[in-house]
């Protein structure tokens, strides 16, 4: 037999007066309503101020079924699964009522799925076997605030929560959310903070403080915290995803914020960039807008190269003004490197001829046969095939360079890093659009499809790397079959 004790006050909490000098024949009625989720029979005795439960223990056989089935009911919820961890919750919950932590996963999943009246019954039960129980507490006070709209209730499970156990890091958050609410912000921070220090890494509270100052326009502080948070804490599993998705949303916004204000003090950076280049170069700079076929944000043509006195820079037109720093600085940096690889003898030049053109456009032909056959003629296959090969070639080549000029500016020129991060965010968002494009990739020789996205996911991985975490680019290239060589074109850079 297994026993549960109780205090008699806390089973008597809410019931009628008449159970005021309560028996065990008064008593028993009562226990076997609110506890009939246990084992049965359930014996009732009463000793000093406690009631005493006795009741069956569940078999061995049974107990060890259900715990191997916990198990796979916590994997399926940590994946998101939540239907099927409801269905194999249950399963436990028949094999052993009294697991006590298996019911509160289960009202953990309804939670997640939304259903309130499911999670809170199960909270309940959990807390009649234990009141002690602070995760139950928590939750259910979370249920109070967000899905009862009753946050005084649910500050008062919190506060007793935390009571039971101070340094609980779920409690501290929840409670500091519900400062938020009544507009005591720098209670709130306190708060969070506190349950940051409790738990380094649960996300929610870096988010939650990161929010709060976000609020009191300090954005410089907000994104601190976000850097802690993107440095520190731990994506737990599916559940914990969506606050790392709000974080670098939060992170994004925070951002342009910083952007539109040091929009003047970038242009007098790249100004000086701009003066240093032309002394490095010995040519002066021309700084145009152009109108581009392509996704490009923009280009440099070396005065060298084009037969002319001045390097011309073209940026993309209709660019946001506050990013155009970005975009020019990038160019200047392409200019910077070919400068000092020129001075010291080094600069190469890298070139297709016939013979590697027609190796590529051979490594095509089953693409090109297709082609043929839906009546295309010869004279546009060969411009596309050529035209895509070339694309991938410059693509090759510029993209290790790429990398090097973003580290650079990145490291050298703070007041750009929002301007950098926000203009970069715009390039990495279109590529996936490309290349996501049903239509692009019926049309694009699978070679030459595969070489694209293994080095758009290599330049993802390196951004975010670069951006410490605030970024999450590489993540729709992480299920293709390209990811291994994107991953391989990454170490093969540093």
């Amino acid at each position: 037999m297994r026993t549960i004790r109780l205090k008699i006050a806390d089973l008597l909490e809410g019931q009628p007066p008449s159970l005021n000098t309560p028996d065990v024949v008064t008593l028993t009625p009562l226990v076997l309503k609110q506890f009939g989720f246990l084992p049965q029979p359930i014996v009732v005795t009463i000793e000093g101020d406690e009631v005493v439960l006795s009741f069956p223990e569940e078999s061995g056989a049974a107990q060890t079924e259900a715990a191997r089935l916990a198990e796979r009911a916590a994997k399926r919820a940590g994946e998101g699964n939540y239907d099927k961890a409801i269905g194999i919750l249950k399963r436990v919950l028949e094999l052993q009522p009294s697991l006590h932590s298996a019911r509160r996963d289960l009202a953990m999943v309804y939670v997640e799925t939304g259903d309130v009246e499911n999670a809170t019954n199960h909270l309940i039960e959990v807390l009649r076997v234990d009141p002690n129980d602070a995760w139950s507490l928590v939750v259910l006070a979370n249920l109070y605030i967000r899905e009862k709209a009753n946050p005084e209730t649910g500050e008062k499970l919190l506060r007793k929560a935390l009571e039971i156990k101070s340094d609980d890091a779920w409690a501290l958050n929840s409670l500091a959310a519900v400062c938020n609410q009544r507009g005591q912000p720098q209670e709130a921070i306190a708060l969070f903070e506190r349950a940051i220090h409790a738990n380094p890494d649960f996300p929610n509270p870096y988010y939650g403080e990161a929010a709060t100052l976000s609020t009191l326009e300090k954005a410089d502080e907000a994104l601190a915290v976000l850097r802690r948070l993107f440095a520190v804490a731990k994506l737990q599993d599916a559940r914990s995803q969506p606050v790392f998705d709000q974080a670098r949303q939060l992170y994004a916004k925070l951002q342009a914020e910083l952007a539109h204000r040091n929009q003047s003090d970038a242009f007098k950076c790249v100004q000086n960039y701009k003066a240093e280049m032309e002394n490095l170069s010995g040519y002066p700079i021309r700084i145009e807008e152009a109108e581009f076929t392509d996704l490009v944000g923009a280009r440099i043509q070396m005065a060298w190269k084009h037969g002319r006195d001045y390097h011309l820079v073209s940026t993309r037109q209709g660019y946001a003004p506050e990013l155009l720093s970005h975009l020019e600085a990038h160019e200047l940096t392409h200019l910077k490197m070919e400068s000092e690889a020129r001075q010291v003898g080094k600069n190469l030049f890298f070139a297709t001829t016939a013979k590697t053109r027609e190796t590529a456009i051979r490594s095509v032909q089953g693409d090109v046969q297709k082609w043929q056959k839906d009546g295309y003629s010869e004279e546009s296959i060969t411009k596309a095939t050529l035209s895509m090969i070339g694309g991938l070639c410059g693509f090759l080549f510029n993209c290790p360079l790429d990398m090097l000029i973003e580290r650079h500016l990145w490291n050298a020129f703070p007041v750009l890093r929002p301007a950098q991060f926000l203009s970069v965010r715009v390039m990495a968002t279109e590529a996936w659009q490309t290349n996501s494009n049903p239509e692009v990739r019926r049309r694009t020789p699978r070679k030459i499809m595969q070489a694209s996205l293994a080095l758009n996911g290599a330049y993802a991985l390196f951004l975010d790397k670069l951006f410490e975490g605030a970024s999450a680019f590489a993540t729709p290239y992480r299920s293709l079959d390209t990811f291994a060589l994107s991953q391989r074109l990454y170490q093969l850079w540093h």
